[in-house]
């Protein structure tokens, strides 16, 4: 298979331009001054021929080229223009084109704001260029097809959405910058320099946390406008290969303060500044390499280039640790100030939790590479491991923001502290032990949590100060928990997970509310703690009490779900037809809107494809997700095997089994009962259907049915139709449901999301947060 020329040529004139620029910094790293412009020229020709190649793929894909397999491969003559622009990145080679982009243009962050680690840092950025040139010569996107084509395969039609134009460019923004702190941290281990180093890293690091949670926002929020499973987050693989720097970048935003303030921290921040941008590259290979093919929807092929991403991992982990061991005796070390009334020891502690969970989700995401080393049948770990873990991490990180914001720089030891402490953790004990006993649910983990929030909530307010900041927050702890018990529920970790979610925002309200609108460009940190504490509240509130209804709409019909009358008037087009809309109307308190999810078979993914349609309120949010359309096809009743739930309608019905007796003593009659099990919501109720066998006489047979009932404003008769002893199993006649398949009918699925608007409301405060501190910090180093 050959290549385009041009696309190919300036792949090759990048590749050549970055060695070039790359010897050259070397040199003038050395002293040799007289390379300067050939290490600035070679730099610009790389960013012109990144840039003509960014540009010539563009045009190939506007123009239709289908000649290059790529074009071909996610793009036709149908697409919409953002769509034929959202193709570049849709594959692997186009990201891997765009991630050289983008870090060619961040090369000049270098150039500019590298300071003395200038010339080494550009160095190593060189070989992260060559990272990526050597990927691109490898799976090239200039590869053409080998077979003539009229027109393309088109893209993925769940990449045909807004958000995906702009999701990937914002994670690629923040992969790309995390390549401006290692090389600056490698370059001042190489200097063995470090006076500057925290300056001039800080702004970039700031960046790279911030494109990094705005792509795993922007994801999260198409995934739930778009995949209509109703949901943001499924702790998938993929996603964990974003989150995960992505936190550790947070961890070390928080290390960094420390380090800035104090000196404290340096070696821990050379670490997880190559930490993060290892983590990138791991990713990338977790996630293109083809291991996570059987655990992720998300996943990528192997192209044939994971010997190139393990063997660059391989390059980036040994540069840093040979150059940290060679420099560990001369980075000095300044003591952390452990004293939990300082500001430097809640630094100290945000950093450790951020740090500790990225590690432990890190651990459960590479489980399927592990475990494939170990066995011939790898595993993942599934939903409920990670909620497991990330719930008791949650209760603490909300703990640290409730406090967080009313520290101060100096120390402090209360009066009497030891008998005090003594006391609050007598006290805490007992609450625990308590709540232990009252709510049957509470497990070992819940104790242990409460015990340390109650207990480190009582030492907080032995300092004086802190008593007016911190009550209210500790107020609404407990009345939370108060009323959570008291309306009924009975998740304990839910409840102290929402108390203490309310507890962090009530805290940070009342710091928030002190310092602006004068002290605007100091409120970055708090203002993205608040947006963590609202998002969190909101991310369990929103699962928690989400509540779920199965409805089936026979055609022209209408069902009621949470006060909505739901009517189906079919499709707008036709299963086979893509973006086919379904017809429904939605009719609340008198007024009707129509609503259009989708629902279609996508040729290009050889499956159904479904995007729901969400009705949005202040407090909820009303999911509609489509689930299938049933055919007109004539059934001959429902079956039943013994203890096998089956679904009809709005109901679940479970045969347990038959009973067997006479229908009259003394007559030739044999009476069979079917015991049924019927839910509907969370009601349970039995059922009975009987039929009766008498034998006349003359030896002639004559059925009798006794049907029973089930549905309370709309009744449906439930009798037998046929008894399949050999099968342990019934055939039951439900009219009105058993032949509900004799017109054509939607199964859809609506969902209640309480305070979904939390989450987003949150995840926009810690942009907004992200965006202040950055604005604060490129102040501090331009001056």
């Amino acid at each position: 298979m050959g290549a385009d020329v041009p696309g190919q040529l300036l792949i090759w004139y990048a590749f050549a331009a970055n060695l070039i620029a790359g010897l050259a910094f070397f040199k003038l790293a050395r002293g040799d001054g007289s390379y300067r412009s050939l290490a600035l020229r070679s730099y610009q020709v790389l960013t012109l021929a990144s840039g003509l190649a960014a540009a010539y793929l563009f045009y190939l894909f506007f123009t239709h080229d289908f000649t290059v397999k790529y074009v071909f491969e996610y793009s036709d003559r149908s697409l919409p223009f953002f769509y034929v622009l959202s193709a570049f990145w849709a594959g692997q080679e186009g990201t891997y084109l765009l991630w050289l982009l983008l870090s060619v243009a961040f090369g000049y962050a270098i150039l500019k704001r590298g300071g003395v680690y200038t010339n080494y840092a550009m160095v190593i950025y060189s070989l992260v260029n060559f990272f990526f040139l050597t990927l691109l010569v490898k799976v090239s996107p200039f590869k053409l097809l080998d077979f003539a084509a009229a027109d393309g395969a088109g893209l993925n039609p769940l990449l045909q959405d807004p958000w995906m134009v702009v999701h990937p460019p914002v994670i690629f923004v923040g992969y790309a910058a995390s390549a401006v702190p290692f090389a600056i941290a490698i370059a001042a281990l190489i200097l063995n320099d470090y006076r500057d180093w925290i300056r001039r890293v800080f702004p970039w690091q700031v960046v790279t946390t911030l494109m990094l949670a705005g792509g795993n926002i922007l994801g999260g929020y198409w995934a739930y406008k778009t995949l209509g499973w109703g949901g943001y987050w499924a702790w998938d693989p993929v996603e964990n290969s974003s989150f995960i720097p992505w936190f550790v970048s947070l961890a070390l935003l928080h290390s960094m303060v420390l380090e800035k303030r104090t000196g404290a921290l340096r070696r821990t921040n050379m670490l997880l500044t190559a930490l993060v941008f290892l983590l990138v590259v791991y990713g990338t290979f977790l996630t293109r390499s083809g291991v996570l093919a059987d655990f992720s929807v998300h996943s990528f092929v192997d192209l044939g280039a994971n010997v190139y991403l393990v063997g660059f991992l391989i390059l980036f982990v040994a540069l840093t640790l040979l150059m940290f061991l060679l420099r560990t005796n001369r980075l000095g070390r300044v003591p952390v100030n452990y004293n939990v009334y300082s500001r430097d020891f809640f630094l100290f502690a945000g950093m450790l939790l951020l740090f500790l969970f990225g590690m432990i989700v890190l651990f459960w995401t590479s489980l399927p590479l592990l475990t494939s080393w170990l066995s011939a049948t790898p595993r993942a770990a599934d939903k409920a491991t990670y909620n497991g873990f990330a719930l008791p991490f949650a209760v603490l990180l909300a703990f640290l923001l409730t406090v967080s914001p009313f520290t101060s720089p100096l120390s402090f030891v209360p009066q009497r502290f030891k008998t005090r402490l003594v006391w609050s953790v007598g006290l805490a004990v007992l609450a625990g032990v308590g709540l232990f006993l009252i709510l049957p649910d509470a497990g070992l983990v819940f104790t242990v949590l409460l015990i340390i929030v109650v207990t480190g909530l009582s030492v907080y307010l032995m300092k004086p100060d802190l008593i007016r900041w911190l009550a209210p927050a500790v107020i609404a702890l407990f009345a939370v928990i108060i009323l959570s018990i008291t309306l009924g529920l009975r998740q304990p970790m839910y409840i102290l997970f929402i108390a203490a979610a309310v507890m962090s925002v009530f805290s940070n309200v009342i710091y928030l509310v002190r310092q602006l609108p004068h002290a605007w460009r100091l409120v970055g940190g708090q203002l993205t703690h608040f947006g963590f504490g609202l998002m969190l509240l909101g991310v369990l509130s929103s699962n928690a009490f989400s509540s779920n209804e199965h409805l089936i709409l026979p055609k022209g019909d209408s069902r009621e779900a949470y006060g909505l009358t739901v009517s189906y008037e079919g499709m707008e087009r036709d299963l086979n037809q893509p973006k086919n809309k379904l017809l429904l109307t939605v009719e609340e308190d008198g007024q009707t809107v129509e609503a259009h999810p989708e629902l279609y078979f996508s040729k290009r993914l050889d499956g159904i494809m479904r995007k729901p349609y969400i009705q949005k309120s202040l407090l909820y949010d009303t999911y509609f997700s489509p689930q299938q359309v049933q055919e007109p096809n004539p059934q001959e009743g429902l079956q039943l095997t013994k203890d096998e739930p089956k679904q009809i309608g709005e109901f679940t019905l479970t045969f347990a089994g038959f009973e067997m007796g006479q229908h009259n003593p003394g007559e030739g009659s044999l009476r069979v009962v079917a015991n049924l099990w019927v839910q509907r919501g969370n009601s349970l109720d039995t059922i009975a259907p009987a039929v009766v066998a008498i034998t006349k006489a003359d030896g002639s047979t004559s059925m009798m049915d006794f049907p029973a009932q089930i549905g309370d404003a709309q009744k449906y008769p439930v009798s037998i139709e046929r008894i399949l002893a050999d099968q342990a199993a019934v055939v039951l006649n439900i009219p009105g449901l058993t032949d509900a398949g004799q017109m054509e009918a939607l199964v859809l699925d609506i969902s209640k999301k309480p305070v979904i608007n939390l989450v987003w409301a949150g995840t926009t405060l810690i942009l907004l947060g992200c965006v202040i501190a950055f604005l604060r910090r490129r102040a501090e180093l331009a001056g």
